[in-house]
């Protein structure tokens, strides 16, 4: 009785291809997996440093209005705008109100920029809350020419969105959210979220 070698032969190239197939899938959805946890990895912590960038920047509102309105930290700590007649003031007509802001930088300064109603994540939140790049390199929410032109793009926009939200405990409270919200391609459904929280208290009040 003969045997086909031939056909044998066939069958076990084809044993083989199989099996390397499977394991050239199997390998390359490891790198692919591996190389989307390291890419929200490392986007998780730019989003953290964006996060706590902003919360110092609200911080350093509440110090400036130390130093400009050292005569009345009672009402002028949280001022809007470093606005002056927060002075001898008992309303609220010149704080921060409750709600969602963006953070700008007017000349030295640092302003709150709002009060913004957010919009849904996929129909307009991410313009509303945009981060891009700035002349230096680091986060803004203005879009800049110039890094732009530099970069050789037309678009500085990153893939995060930045929210300040303020709530009022109390007249010596300030609790600040920064919320930072970002999409990339380990997961498209819904943003990812950082959400760090402080509250900013006007401990030079003199009682």
């Amino acid at each position: 009785m003969f045997k086909n070698k031939q056909g044998n032969s066939i069958i076990e190239v084809m044993v083989v291809i199989v099996i390397l197939t499977v394991g050239i899938i199997g390998t390359y959805g490891i790198l692919n997996g591996g190389q989307k946890l390291s890419t929200t990895g490392e986007n998780r912590v730019k989003a953290i440093n964006i996060a706590r960038e902003w919360m110092e920047a609200v911080e350093n509102i509440r110090d400036t209005n130390w130093i400009k309105f050292s005569g009345d930290y009672t009402n002028c700590w949280k001022s809007k705008d470093y606005n002056p007649l927060c002075i001898g003031n008992l309303t609220t007509d010149y704080i921060f109100s409750p709600g969602s802001y963006v953070l700008v930088q007017s000349g030295m300064f640092w302003t709150l920029s709002g009060t913004i109603t957010p919009l849904p994540y996929d129909s307009g939140y991410m313009n509303q809350f945009a981060v891009y790049l700035d002349s230096h390199g680091l986060t803004s929410h203005s879009w800049n020419n110039t890094l732009c032109s530099f970069l050789k793009t037309t678009d500085c926009k990153t893939i995060f969105t930045r929210e300040i939200q303020i709530t009022h405990p109390d007249n010596d409270h300030m609790k600040v959210n920064s919320i930072v919200k970002w999409v990339d391609a380990s997961k498209i459904s819904e943003p990812y979220t950082i959400n760090l929280e402080t509250t900013f208290t006007n401990w030079k009040k003199k009682f």
